[in-house]
């Protein structure tokens, strides 16, 4: 009879540790699968961030004139501010500006007055931007941009061309 006592004693105590070690595993498995979900939906936001963002600033620079506020470079400088010129004297089309505000990593799209400071309004083009940099090529012909995207632990970086439809350059 005390054979069989410990015999259930320890078939109990085996079945009990299986459970612990299954259901720990289970447990573990469900984190793991939480922190791939939210590395893929993290991933997939900034790349619609990205494309949305390059976008507005390829539609911004390539119908400008010229970029007014950047030394003409082929090396990709950190910047918060490109200003775009649009008019001339007594044209109605206003200068432009794509700023990034750091504080929120958020960029937005910006008129400027006759004396070359943002109006108020805008209108915000995207989130998650940590950075932006800017080269130029062929006298400032063509603008090289860099953003530098990151939402939690993900990050992403999209580099891209715009060629200046009517440039006219900067020395009128």
């Amino acid at each position: 009879m005390k054979r069989k006592k410990g015999y259930l004693l320890l078939e109990s105590v085996i079945s009990i540790t299986s459970i612990v070690i299954i259901i720990s595993l289970l447990y573990y498995i469900l984190i793991f699968s939480n922190d791939i979900k939210m590395k893929i939906e993290d991933s997939v936001e900034l790349q619609q961030q990205e494309n949305e963002v390059s976008k507005y600033i390829k539609e911004v620079i390539q119908n400008s004139k010229y970029i007014i506020n950047y030394d003409k470079n082929s090396e990709l400088k950190s910047v918060t501010s490109i200003k775009c010129k649009y008019k001339e004297n007594d044209n109605k089309l206003k200068d432009k500006e794509i700023f990034l505000n750091k504080n929120s990593n958020k960029i937005f799209i910006r008129t400027l007055d006759v004396y070359g400071n943002s109006e108020g309004g805008g209108y915000e083009v995207g989130d998650y931007i940590d950075n932006m940099y800017i080269s130029t090529d062929y006298d400032g012909k063509i603008a090289n941009i860099k953003l530098e995207l990151s939402k939690n632990n993900t990050n992403l970086e999209k580099e891209f061309t715009v060629n200046i439809i009517n440039f006219e350059g900067d020395n009128k």
